[in-house]
């Protein structure tokens, strides 16, 4: 009994070493598919969120900036982003929703297709035309097995008639989800439904602008163009400083690759922690055996066996707690990440340089935290051990 209890303290440490990396791992690679489906040749233009003081009036993104960056040689297509939610409501089903207020030029950055219907037009963005696009989920949780074009939905108490449904494409929008969301004409959006709310009292402004560079070769240098267009509409004295921002996905993704990996690195050290306080445990509770078993060790030593034989034994001893503990807790870690990758969407994956990392440190924590004991056992002189006790 002592001995299982003494090495559950490595099982749930290595079990949670297991754990921690396989979900570390899975962590990262989600963060880095979800910046990676955008596509690399996304950029994205915002007024930055720490905007520098010195700039006394700065300007917002406005559809000026998105016209103006449409003319550019580089840039394939340039779309209005206002990101929103609303409650939809068809009949008897009330429907929280995450909404875009864009136009056409979103489905070509993001490289989103309509299956049914028809996107906006020129007349839709123009009249303010009460029109939604749905997600391919969001229209079968709404409307069910019901077809849902020119159907009448409402939002906010305005009525709005489902021109189309996009294609299913399980990839985001930098934090929109087209499958589970909605489309509206931005014009609709920001006058008849406060869409983005009244930044800076300016009725025009934008969240964002997101841009699809023509080539991604050609990257840097689009992006170099677009501040340049952006600093003319936006009037800035050519030695003042930029009150808008440009993001590109590729430093984006390695963004978010450097963030999953420090991720990786912190859930692994919580693990290791957790092993050195295991063996801990395991030295403490063969401190204890020494104690108990002096005697034992005095008849030993009585009928020849050396210091290094002691010193073995105890060491082996230590070993072989850790080590199967090291082996249930691998088990039980690989148990633990199929349980988290089942219930937690995550593609949570044991690698074996994770389980060989384990099993190194159970036989290590054995070692080092077995030592000082068998040290111990070792130095008892045969006379002192006889008569302990």
């Amino acid at each position: 009994m002592r001995a299982a209890l003494t090495s559950l303290g490595i099982i749930i440490a290595v079990a949670a070493v297991i754990t921690v990396l396989a979900v570390g791992s899975a962590t990262k690679k989600s963060i880095s598919d979800q910046f990676s489906n955008l596509g690399t040749n996304i950029i994205f233009l915002r007024q930055p969120w720490d905007l520098d003081e010195s700039i006394s009036s700065p300007k917002d993104v406005t559809m000026d900036d998105v016209i103006a960056i449409r003319e550019l040689e580089g840039v394939a297509a340039a779309a209005p982003y206002i990101q929103t939610s609303f409650s939809v409501k068809y009949k008897n089903t009330s429907v929280s929703l995450s909404a875009l207020a864009t136009d056409t030029d979103i489905l070509k950055t993001y490289d989103w297709a309509v299956e049914t219907g028809r996107s906006f037009n020129e007349k839709d963005i123009d009249s303010y035309g009460q029109v939604m696009i749905l997600g391919a989920n969001a229209a079968k949780t709404i409307f069910g097995d019901v077809d849902p074009l020119n159907k009448t939905v409402v939002l906010d108490n305005i009525p709005f008639t489902v021109i189309g449904v996009t294609k299913k494409t399980g990839s985001s929008g930098f934090g929109f989800n087209i499958d589970e969301g909605a489309l509206i004409p931005y014009t609709t959006g920001k006058v008849k439904l406060n869409a983005g709310g009244w930044k800076n009292s300016n009725r025009r402004a934008l969240d964002r602008v997101v841009i699809r560079a023509a080539d991604f070769n050609q990257i840097e240098n689009t992006k170099v163009d677009i501040a340049n267009v952006v600093r003319n509409v936006h009037r800035i004295h050519p030695l003042g400083k930029d009150d808008f921002q440009l993001d590109d996905m590729a430093s984006m993704v390695e963004s978010a690759k450097s963030t999953g990996t420090m991720i990786s690195l912190f859930l692994g050290v919580i693990g290791i922690v957790s092993l050195i306080v295991g063996g801990i445990g395991v030295m403490n509770i063969m401190l204890v055996s020494v104690t108990e078993r002096t005697r034992e060790i005095g008849i030993r030593m009585a009928i020849g066996a050396t210091s290094w034989n002691i010193r073995l034994q105890f060491l082996v001893e230590s070993m072989t707690l850790c080590c199967l503990g090291g082996f249930v807790g691998i088990v039980l870690g690989v148990v633990l990440s199929v349980l988290v990758s089942k219930y937690m969407s995550l593609s949570a994956h044991v690698s074996v340089w994770a389980v060989l990392l384990a099993a190194g440190f159970s036989a290590a924590t054995g070692i080092f935290f077995g030592y000082y004991p068998a040290y111990k056992a070792s130095k008892l002189t045969p006379i002192d051990a006889l008569r302990y006790e």
